[in-house]
């Protein structure tokens, strides 16, 4: 992955349908494989565009080597640190796509699928 490429997806991350599309999709793949890495690594990227570890540790109240800790790639989070991110994050434990046109809903897919396979799981959140 590229800096230039990462800066692209930093970019489109920071669209709230493209947010929430990209965390649906890495927690539906969470859901059929159990693995954990890609959602953390769509977890990592969010909070890399919302402003990063320090300001979603200001939103949250949980300090920064938590935060970092949880989304290691070997982060474990609880439930409930998991639903206070999500929350510093802006969005609900309960993350339902909105509804959009078939065009756009497309055009993030699209976006969302070169996010994905441009996540690096090993990458740091600055």
């Amino acid at each position: 992955m590229t800096k230039r490429t990462n800066f692209q997806d930093i970019e489109a991350l920071k669209t709230p349908e493209v947010a929430t599309a990209y965390l649906q999709k890495a927690l539906e793949k969470f859901t059929s494989d159990g693995d954990a890495k890609v959602f953390l690594g769509a977890l990592r990227k969010l909070t890399k565009a919302q402003g990063g570890m320090t300001a979603l540790s200001r939103r949250t109240g949980i300090n920064r080597q938590n935060l970092y800790r949880t989304f290691a790639a070997t982060g474990n989070p609880k439930f409930k640190s998991l639903g206070t991110i999500l929350k510093g994050l802006g969005f609900n434990l309960a993350i339902e796509p909105l509804k959009r046109d078939e065009q756009i809903k497309q055009e993030i897919d699209s976006t969302i699928e070169k996010i994905i396979a441009n996540t690096n799981l090993e990458e740091e959140v600055a």
